[in-house]
């Protein structure tokens, strides 16, 4: 029987006593991604993404909260509300009349003829409403604003602030109330 003999690739032909074949492999090149290739766990990553998004969404809210609400304000309750739309708010405390977040008038212990107005507040609304003009002339003015105020509140303190905003047009006025049973923020016009 004749032994055929084959033809080997010459390749590294000293053998230590200990050799360490993975190494060789890994610096020329060869093994592929047996050692030493980094790896980006995709996965675990991708995991991550999807807790978090459903974590996300889970804490959105499709109403929103439109505005702040101090803590020391208890809106009034009302059963009979619906969502209220974003607009300028005015906050009416005993104290103080605040417009977004600038004081534009205070209201002080006795009223007087000379208090019934708010040079303050009616600048501050005349200027919402000639920026509202520029910004959309081909749109006609709503004059919407949102009144919050606490239940214990004045009932002269928050009527000095509507005539102020009805004289400068701002019309649509809306109240924001706790709707009974839903502990969230909704209006009353």
């Amino acid at each position: 029987m004749k032994r055929s003999k084959t033809v080997v690739k010459p390749g590294y032909h000293i053998r230590p006593k200990y050799d360490l074949e993975a190494l060789r492999e890994r610096r020329h090149g060869g093994g592929g991604n047996k050692f030493g290739v980094p790896e980006l766990p995709l996965v675990s990553m991708i995991d991550m993404f999807t807790i978090l998004v459903i974590f996300l969404l889970m804490n959105f809210s499709a109403t929103g909260e439109i505005f702040f609400i101090p803590k020391e304000l208890k809106l009034p309750e009302a059963k009979h509300s619906r969502p209220i739309e974003s607009a300028p708010l005015i906050t009416v405390t005993s104290g103080q009349v605040i417009l977004e977040t600038e004081q534009v008038g205070s209201n002080p212990v006795t009223l007087t003829e000379n208090d019934i107005n708010l040079p303050q507040l009616s600048r501050a609304l005349r200027n919402m409403k000639e920026m509202a003009l520029v910004e959309r002339p081909d749109k006609p003015f709503k004059g919407q604003i949102n009144i919050q105020a606490d239940e214990t509140t004045p009932l002269v303190y928050i009527k000095r602030v509507m005539q102020t905003c009805i004289s400068e047009g701002w019309t649509g006025i809306n109240f924001a109330v706790r709707g009974t049973g839903s502990g969230t923020e909704t209006g009353v016009q």
